[in-house]
């Protein structure tokens, strides 16, 4: 580890001395000056040579962000033109975005200033380009490292997961082996990893500091897994302390996670000393830049009853960018809570309780809807709510191609089932983005779920995940309980379940 971490080291150095600015990590003192001077970042999406029947392009972009969530998903739209304009309101430096625009582009871009995407819908493959290609340029301040990180991407990009995957599974069964043997088999996977980097910077030597730093972060990030619930050896902790991600990326946003995790998986609190335990942890370890970035990640698992421990956790926070963060996460679900609220109180308003259209009703008893546009989203989740007088409601967020989801079901199934006598439907909110209908069918069918089921426009998916204060992945899991309090982080795991913490989760 040492020596790859020295490479990488050099690769940032060097980099540094040829740029005019220097750059500055996540967690670098400088950040809060630096962020202080800087302009909002915007990203640039153009559409050439459309055909005379599209009108407009929809634009899907989800980003990598620091607070309540790892990644929200947004939307926007070309104008005639072909253009759309997207300004990044956290402005943080290079800020991880996976753009799908349209049927045309999927591709993963870092925008730091400025940056300018430009598909050519003549040029493009019929199914679409991945990443790069023909018919896609980047331009702009941002334009020439999104070109090479987007090649980089796709260079050997099959050997490379297949040894990432390879240190997943060496991770999870850590305690087979003993340290030496343990640290070893992880170096030579990563000796592998940077070989490939390494041919790949040989064509772009300007650009091996990102590389560099971004496989090291995916790799230490996988460390720290290998030991939750356990103490990592001082050498390994060390090297690990030591790396400092210079992306809000997946992988820069995961290190800090997994790193957290594992710094509070050690500890036994008692439930009301929880979070000021996990607090001064954080202090005890670290400098104070990384544990205030780790308490933003606070914010996810204490959103569930944010009004009491987000005062606490900004409270904690000294370095300004991070406590800006903060305010502003409590800000929106405070929000949030008081537009859901409201809408409980308007139920008894509600005459027609409209949650899709009716498809069919299933001998296993579950009910098939279909929602493509909702005018107020408000109204949808009061219809929810007056669909089912008099129940809790626990909604699965999923998706077709997500295998979390369907492993999880199951377990759904099982609790339904054995629980019918409890005032509780079971609504599943399967997203439109990359499925369809047939597809969708077909794995209700075959799992044989019970439950309402409605396949949503990723639309307004995401708009609801929003109004619940849910933003991120798949599954999502949201509660709303027998007094109609939203509980967002009452289930990680439909299989963690049994009757009587189902009963305690929704309030029966």
């Amino acid at each position: 580890m040492k020596n790859l971490l020295l490479i990488a080291l050099m690769c940032c150095c060097n980099y540094l001395n040829a740029q005019n600015s220097p750059l500055v990590a996540i967690e670098d003192k400088k950040m809060d000056a630096y962020l202080a001077g800087r302009k909002p970042a915007t990203l640039t999406i153009e559409i050439k040579n459309l055909p005379d029947s599209v009108k407009k392009v929809n634009i899907k972009y989800t980003l990598v962000q620091f607070g309540g969530s790892l990644q929200v998903t947004k939307y926007a739209e070309t104008n005639a033109a072909g253009l759309a304009k997207i300004i990044l309101d956290q402005n943080l430096p290079y800020q991880q975005v996976w753009l799908s625009a349209g049927d045309y582009l999927y591709a993963g871009i870092y925008v730091n200033t400025g940056l300018i995407v430009t598909v050519d819908a003549h040029k493009v493959p019929k199914d679409g380009a991945y990443m790069i290609g023909e018919g896609v340029s980047y331009s702009g301040n941002d334009g020439e490292f999104n070109t090479v990180m987007n090649k980089k991407s796709l260079f050997r990009k099959n050997e490379r997961e297949g040894l990432f995957n390879d240190l997943r599974a060496l991770c999870n069964s850590r305690r087979k082996y003993a340290v030496d043997a343990f640290t070893f088999k992880t170096d030579s996977i990563l000796k592998l990893v940077k070989n490939i980097d390494n041919e790949f910077i040989a064509g772009f030597p300007n650009y091996g500091w990102a590389v560099s730093n971004e496989t090291l972060s995916d790799f230490y990030g996988n460390i720290c897994t290998a030991y939750w619930n356990d103490i990592m050896p001082t050498q390994v902790f060390n090297e690990i302390n030591a790396h400092h991600p210079l992306f809000t990326s997946n992988d820069g946003g995961l290190f800090y996670r997994y790193l957290g995790i594992y710094s509070l998986s050690k500890g036994r609190f008692k439930n009301e000393e929880k979070l000021s335990g996990a607090i001064k942890v954080f202090d005890s370890l670290y400098t104070q830049q990384r544990s205030d970035l780790l308490k933003l990640y606070l914010l996810e698992t204490e959103k569930d009853s944010y009004a009491r421990p987000y005062p606490v956790i900004i409270n904690s926070i000294k370095t300004s960018w991070c406590k800006k963060i903060a305010i502003n996460e409590l800000t929106k679900v405070n929000a949030n809570q008081k537009r859901i609220d409201s809408v409980f109180a308007l139920s008894k308003k509600l005459e027609d309780a409209n949650i899709g259209t009716p498809l069919m009703k299933l001998p296993f008893d579950a009910s098939l809807y279909k929602l493509d546009t909702v005018a107020n989203i408000d109204n949808f989740i009061l219809s929810l709510r007056s669909k089912f007088p008099n129940k809790a409601l626990i909604i699965d967020f999923w998706a077709t191609w997500c295998a979390p989801c369907i492993a999880d079901m199951p377990y759904s199934k099982s609790l339904h089932e054995k629980n019918k006598d409890l005032p509780i439907e079971y609504i599943y909110l399967c997203t439109s983005s990359g499925s369809s209908m047939d597809l969708w069918k077909n794995r209700i069918g075959d799992l044989q779920i019970p439950g309402t089921h409605i396949f949503v426009n990723d639309k307004i998916i995401s708009r609801l995940k929003t109004a619940f204060n849910s933003e991120g992945g798949f599954p999502t899991y949201v509660v709303i309980d027998i007094n109609g309090k939203v509980n967002q982080k009452k289930i990680t795991f439909m299989g963690a379940l049994d009757r009587d913490s189902v009963k305690k989760t929704v309030g029966l």
